[in-house]
């Protein structure tokens, strides 16, 4: 199995959020995803980036770590967002994907419409969002 894996780090900034899409976008276009797939997962990370930059950084300045792996022999792309806040539980989150006019967690259920699987966890030190998209799943 060859695993291709990279790490940056961003501040909470809100340009950055931007920084981290473009990133992600080439190094997936790399990897040979479709364009869809590439907006896709650029929306997603947008999404996880910038709820990272507006509920995980305590001072503002804290840092925001995008992780990316891919597993060549499962053809899947993996991408994290760890950030500094105090986090949520994930299992408290309201599930009504067909509550539109609801004012949390919109960003949330757009990951994970684009994305083939969507993981939260508290770490205890920060919230960690990882995504993954197969490039058999086009």
């Amino acid at each position: 199995m060859t695993e291709q894996d990279q790490q940056f780090e961003i501040t909470a900034s809100p340009q950055n959020a931007g920084v981290a899409r473009e990133r992600i976008r080439k190094t997936a276009q790399k990897l040979g995803f479709s364009r869809a797939a590439l907006d896709d997962m650029e929306v997603a990370v947008g999404e996880a980036v910038t709820n990272a930059i507006l509920y995980g950084s305590p001072d503002g300045g804290s840092p925001i770590i995008v992780r990316t792996s891919y597993s060549e022999s499962e053809a899947v792309f993996q991408i994290e967002v760890h950030d500094q806040g105090q986090g949520f539980d994930p299992a408290y989150m309201r599930t009504d994907e067909n509550d539109t006019d609801a004012l949390g967690g919109r960003g949330l259920r757009l990951m994970r419409a684009l994305m083939d699987d969507v993981w939260l966890h508290y770490s205890g030190a920060g919230m960690i969002v990882r995504m993954t998209k197969s490039i058999h799943s086009e």
